[in-house]
């Protein structure tokens, strides 16, 4: 009996709880379904209800309208800002896998943003901290959401470019926004707080920690290569190394040249070409070396 509820508890053969409200956290009949919408009393994601305000140029591109270049920057430009602005304030409770914001304009979805956490933890620092809170003057309406999947919450054929119901759909249509812009704002989170990253590698460890020896290996690689590089980097000591090679190698030509023509050495007549790049030292090593080449070539020919 119990495996039976289970196999159909979130399905539409499931009587009693309401399948939409479990994998969309939200249910066009809300108060009124005739099934149950059970909040979870903790979960890593938190919905806030209706907090993103389309402007009229949003609400055009999300039922389909033809829109000007011009209003799609605009309506961009609209939505990072205020992604960037929740994202990072949200980020200051805990690690997030991820931030997503309803196109959706049918009253039980606009507006909405869901964020997860990757632990409970952080989503019940955020749920206090944020209590009888507002946001551009409006209060924010947050409860946790059963929603811990998010691809089985998007509406495929959006994905697709082919859902005919445009902004009514039921399923979630999330605005879009760059993987870049997205990622820009992962990295920041890391940087401003370094230790979700390195929980996370720790837990990564834990899990397959041979893995994490190749992994080790590979960045020992990279940091003894970029000790290297480093060095390369320091110009003070670059241009020194540059002097000793130059040094010894205009000593090593005049040894050989001596040892061939004693005192009796001809001239050079040879005018290298000189780069933005090449330094005296260099230049007159270049002279050395082309005097040298000659008169070997003309003792071959006599």
């Amino acid at each position: 009996m119990a495996g039976g509820l289970e196999r159909v508890y979130g399905t539409e053969e499931d009587k009693v709880n309401c399948s939409f409200y479990i994998k969309i956290g939200a249910c066009r009949y809300e108060n009124k379904c005739q099934r149950i919408h059970s909040i979870p009393p903790i979960s890593q994601t938190i919905l806030f209800k209706h907090m993103y305000q389309n402007s009229p140029m949003e609400v055009a591109i999300a039922s389909g309208n033809a829109v000007s270049q011009a209003g799609i920057e605009e309506a961009l430009e609209k939505f990072e800002n205020f992604y960037e602005d929740v994202f990072l304030k949200l980020a200051e409770f805990g690690e997030i896998e991820d931030l997503i914001v309803c196109e959706n304009i049918g009253d039980h979805l606009v507006g909405n943003v869901y964020v997860k956490y990757t632990s409970e933890y952080y989503a019940e620092g955020c749920f206090n901290a944020l209590q009888n809170l507002s946001y551009e003057n409006r209060p924010l309406q947050m409860e946790y959401s059963p929603v811990l999947d998010f691809s089985s919450a998007k509406c495929k054929q959006y994905i697709d470019g082919t859902c005919q119901r445009g902004g009514a759909c039921n399923y979630l249509h999330l605005k879009k926004i760059s993987t870049k812009f997205k990622k820009s704002l992962f990295n920041q989170m890391y940087e401003e707080h370094p230790d979700f990253r390195e929980k996370k590698e720790k837990e990564n460890i834990e899990k397959s920690p041979k893995k994490h020896k190749k992994k080790e290996k590979k960045s020992k690689k990279k940091k003894s290569s970029s000790s290297r590089e480093s060095s390369r980097r320091n110009s003070i000591e670059r241009q020194k190394m540059i002097n000793d090679w130059n040094e010894t190698g205009i000593q090593n030509v005049s040894q050989a040249q001596k040892m061939m023509y004693g005192n009796n050495m001809p001239a050079p007549v040879y005018t290298p070409k000189v780069s933005m790049r090449t330094s005296p030292e260099l230049l007159q090593l270049q002279l050395q070396l082309a005097a040298l080449k000659e008169q070997l070539a003309a003792i071959k020919m006599s």
